[in-house]
């Protein structure tokens, strides 16, 4: 059975860049384009993994996150942001987090941390 992934991003380049680097590896790769439509779809989906832009439109990665904990789903949770700070990673830790990075970071260690965070289930 493939793993499931919902990647929240609300920049589409930067999705479809993410999601174009996935395809061909065994994942069932979903989207979202801000915080509310990203809960919705973990609701249906129970997606193994959650990959949560932390600045987004409706509701930002943080207010998505907490909200889907308390929906009880287990999902691994990568936040990924272009705004690090010590607080915001100290704030995303109460959520459970699996890995936090940043969009600068390369691609390639992005989609590592998504493997990584798969592999690991």
């Amino acid at each position: 059975m493939n793993k499931k992934i919902l990647i929240c991003e609300d920049e589409k380049g930067v999705q479809d860049l993410w999601k174009n680097k996935l395809i061909g590896k065994k994942y069932d790769i979903f989207s979202a384009v801000d915080g509310k439509e990203a809960v919705d779809k973990a609701k249906i989906i129970r997606p193994d993994l959650i990959v949560l832009d932390i600045r987004m439109p409706k509701l930002n990665g943080l207010e998505a996150a907490k909200q889907i904990r308390k929906l009880r789903i287990n999902s691994k949770i990568i936040f990924v942001t272009g705004f690090q700070s010590p607080e915001l990673s100290k704030e995303a830790k109460k959520y459970g987090i699996y890995d936090y990075i940043t969009k600068n970071s390369p691609t390639e260690d992005i989609i590592k941390a998504i493997d990584n965070a798969l592999k690991a289930l």
